[in-house]
């Protein structure tokens, strides 16, 4: 076995197709005790690639992911006080500063999830993740609400142009985006909402490009006029804007201003979280409140209630940006923090049967995966387990039966 062939083994079993005994041997002993560190990163970043593009049924296997954890387990206490210091919570690390040990990390979290899952499509039958119906993952859904009243449900409408607002035409350019065409000095509001399980993506009179996570809304102008371009968001977006140096882009979100020139950024200002966390990638923005602070790439600007001062901080930019690229991206995440994304992107309610405060879980999974996936892998690190009951998903700590 060398990485090609390990990398055939894996697109086989993506794939559904199947896979002998002796090819699976292998690939386990390959992958436990011959591979180098380049050769696991490299597997990891296929088999990524692979996931992010699979369809159908995603499940686990048990016996791959348990070796796997196994040897992750005998890495994670040699190099213990390095990467975790003196933190007792059992969580996968994700990145260190050991090269060998982030590949071997990193494979398992691509093949995938928390600890010890390797997600590939299947052909079985599932009845246990069938009754589940209610939370498969979110898709392009919105709302979009004229200046007149007029409402009109995106995801149901036909590709092509689907109104006219303020003498311009929206236009649906695929399943999910639509776009302002055409100049026009009247001014209309237009209030963009996306519900709990949704998303979507506009493109506003100006060229700037916004995208909108789960249980958010963004209003704005048909035509930007003034001295400004102002939207107002709820919720979460992610934002390129189109670089006006003369006619600055505002975000109005929760009691925060964002100022920018030309920049992509994104602002997650739900109510049910502790901060609104304003996230530069490129360019730089002001954030106002109370006060102001210049957030420059790299940066991650945090409003907590009751404060008037920002504070900053670096945070891990592919997890602030993971929701956009059709991923969960967890380092170190506290479960309820999780609980509350995977609520607004399955719809689903949560309820917590005892204390798990303390539970932390990192790896990445994908958000097309059905919600009982993700649990499923969440639950394999043994912190906790859950019961599934239509749209109510009930968290309890500690290993399941």
């Amino acid at each position: 076995m060398n990485l090609t062939r390990a990398i055939a083994h894996i697109e086989a079993l993506t794939a559904g197709r199947p896979v002998n005994e002796s090819a699976a041997s292998a690939f386990r002993q390959w992958m436990l005790t011959e591979a180098s560190a380049e050769e696991l990163k490299a597997l990891a970043a296929a088999h990524e690639e692979m996931l992010m593009g699979a369809t159908g049924e995603l499940v686990y296997d048990r016996e791959i992911a348990g070796n796997i954890f196994s040897k992750l387990q005998y890495l994670r206490e040699e190099a213990a006080e390095d990467l975790i210091g003196q933190d007792n919570t059992p969580v996968v690390p994700l990145r260190s500063r050991l090269n060998y040990w982030w590949a071997a990390a990193a494979t398992l979290l691509l093949i995938l999830g928390a600890g010890t899952i390797w997600f590939l499509r299947t052909q079985k039958n599932t009845p246990a993740v069938a009754v589940q119906q209610p939370l498969q993952p979110g898709g392009n859904k919105a709302l979009l609400t004229l200046a007149n009243g007029q409402q009109i449900v995106l995801d149901n409408a036909a590709t092509g142009q689907v109104a006219t607002a303020g003498g311009v035409q929206v236009v649906k350019l695929d399943s999910g985006l639509i776009a302002y065409q055409g100049t026009s000095s009247i001014v209309e509001s237009n209030l963009l909402s996306v519900p709990r399980g949704g998303q979507y993506r506009v493109t506003l009179p100006d060229g700037t490009k916004a995208w909108l996570n789960a249980a958010s809304s963004l209003r704005y102008p048909t035509a930007f006029t003034g001295a400004t371009r102002s939207v107002e968001l709820s919720g979460e977006g992610y934002f390129e804007v189109a670089a006006d140096a003369a006619h600055p882009f505002m975000v109005k979100a929760a009691g925060v201003n964002v100022e920018v020139l030309g920049t992509s950024f994104n602002i997650m200002a739900y109510a049910d979280e502790a901060a609104i966390r304003t996230t530069v990638l490129s360019g730089a923005v002001k954030v106002q409140a109370a006060t102001a602070t210049v957030v420059t790439p790299g940066l991650q600007a945090s409003l907590y209630p009751q404060q008037n001062t920002f504070k900053l901080t670096h945070p891990d930019l592919e997890e602030v940006i993971a929701w956009k690229e059709g991923k969960f991206r967890f380092g170190k995440t506290n479960i309820k923090n999780i609980m509350r994304q995977m609520a607004r992107w399955y719809d689903m309610n949560v309820i917590y049967a005892g204390n798990v405060d303390e539970v932390q879980f990192e790896g990445i999974l994908s958000r097309k995966a059905a919600a009982a996936q993700l649990l499923e892998a969440i639950a394999a690190t043994g912190d906790v387990h859950f019961k599934i009951e239509g749209n109510n998903v009930t968290v309890f700590p500690g290993k399941g039966e």
